[in-house]
């Protein structure tokens, strides 16, 4: 049946089974191009030209679905809660002031969300795999921007200043506040490795992951830092909870001593440099002065968002805040209630709730790609956090993170006995 266009699988899924049967090698290496990219997100200020990210999203996108991969039915929930979100900000669009920046926000958003229901089809349909091809292919670009950024610091290259702001590491992102947080979940990921490895020639991942806490901290940026902190306190949490053994246990908290002891050596090598030292003491501060600023500061602006939601229940569009009040929310979830409303506020937020609620569970649920998805589900709670301090529903790896945690999520709740997904649907949705 043809719904708008939608592939939706009701089908028996059957483990190991792939979406893209007649050409799976060239799926997983499109996809495997596309997050080798996304290092690479950088644009002139106020312009939306696309990436190459985006670009090969897009043939990689169609190409996928045109030869068979398809939307698992659990998707329904998550996609009808962004589609209130949507329609939300065209409702809000209807009063906008600038109508002109209203039309590319939407566009944007909705490739996004897009982007995010993609990676979710494309891991269910094989998720221990998937997820493990997905996560060091996103590696490998942290890593290469990371060194970017490390370089560029200490000048270890002509036009390294171009890999800083304000004299901050961002690599080849426009803002150190987006960097930082792109590189948490490899943190994760790499420490995930590094606390189940086996061998020691599997120690070779240390030098990775020294180079991305290097380059977080050279980012100077709060919100990053906070994110890496409660996004590991929830992996350690949750991989210890999940562990089926005392010896397990044991080696996890002891690799947890081990990487906070080498983290305190390297970050006091780093702030053995004057110039790292004075711009983190700096940098170091709960707040700045344009947070606490009564007249323009941070905090101030985001009373008057808040004002503005109560006056315009129905939203005032999207692109339109930043201009009338000549300061953005720097706060997502106010963020998404000026532009929409209550709907898209609403809608967002249970969005959020229903991801953490159901990612918890799913975390809880032995088998190859529990780690995987751990790392997942920790990353996203930082990048929720982080969003209270900060606009996050721009940045494209968070709808990365979004797919593979549900891609996974939704394979996981398949193999329960009695599920839906794991029970033969009369139709499916083409």
């Amino acid at each position: 049946m043809s719904v708008e266009g939608w592939q939706i699988d009701t089908a028996p899924r059957r483990t190991g089974a792939s979406g893209l049967r007649s050409m799976p090698g060239l799926g997983e290496c499109l996809v495997v191009l596309v997050l080798l990219t996304s290092f690479y997100v950088r644009s002139e200020q106020g312009a939306d030209d696309p990436t190459p990210y985006d670009l090969l999203m897009v043939l990689t996108v169609g190409t996928l679905f045109l030869f068979g991969l398809k939307f698992p039915r659990g998707l329904g929930w998550p996609a009808a809660l962004w589609g209130l979100v949507v329609i939300g900000y065209g409702i809000g669009a209807m009063d906008a002031l600038y109508l002109e920046k209203v039309r590319p926000a939407l566009i944007v958003t909705i490739y996004l969300v897009g982007s995010f229901l993609f990676f979710a089809s494309f891991v269910y349909a094989d998720a221990a795999r998937r997820l493990g091809l997905m996560f060091w292919a996103y590696t490998v670009a942290a890593c290469f921007v990371a060194a970017l950024g490390v370089g560029g610091y200490f000048h270890l290259f002509p036009g390294s200043e171009s890999f800083l702001v304000f004299g901050r590491a961002t690599g080849t992102f426009n803002d150190p506040n987006v960097f930082a947080p792109f590189l948490v979940a490899p943190i994760l990921f790499l420490a995930m490795k590094l606390s189940t490895a086996q061998r020691l020639r599997s120690l070779w991942m240390l030098a990775p992951l020294g180079l991305l806490v290097m380059a977080m901290l050279l980012s100077f940026s709060r919100g990053g830092w906070g994110n890496l902190f409660l996004s590991a306190v929830v992996f350690l949490v949750l991989t210890l909870a999940t562990s089926r053994s005392s010896q397990q246990t044991f080696r996890l908290i002891g690799f947890a001593a081990l990487m906070g002891f080498a983290l305190t050596i390297l970050i006091g090598v780093a702030l053995s440099n004057p110039r790292v030292s004075e711009l983190f003491t700096e940098r170091a501060s709960l707040t700045q002065d344009y947070d606490v600023d009564p007249e323009r500061g941070r905090f101030e602006s985001q009373a008057r968002a808040f004002s503005m939601v109560l006056q315009n229940p129905w939203g005032i569009g999207q692109a339109q805040w930043a201009i009338i009040n000549d300061l953005d929310t720097h706060n997502v979830y106010l963020h998404v209630l000026v532009a929409g409303g209550f709907l898209s506020g609403l809608a967002f937020l249970g969005f959020i709730g229903v991801t953490l609620v159901r990612g918890a569970r799913a975390a809880s649920v032995p088998g190859p790609q529990q780690g995987m998805l751990i790392v997942a589900y920790a990353a996203l709670v930082g990048h929720f956090a982080e969003g209270v301090i900060i606009d996050i529903d721009s940045w494209r790896h968070l709808y990365l993170l979004l797919g593979m945690l549900w891609g996974a999520m939704l394979a996981v709740e398949a193999r329960k006995p009695g599920s839906m997904a794991a029970e033969p649907a009369p139709t499916v949705w083409r």
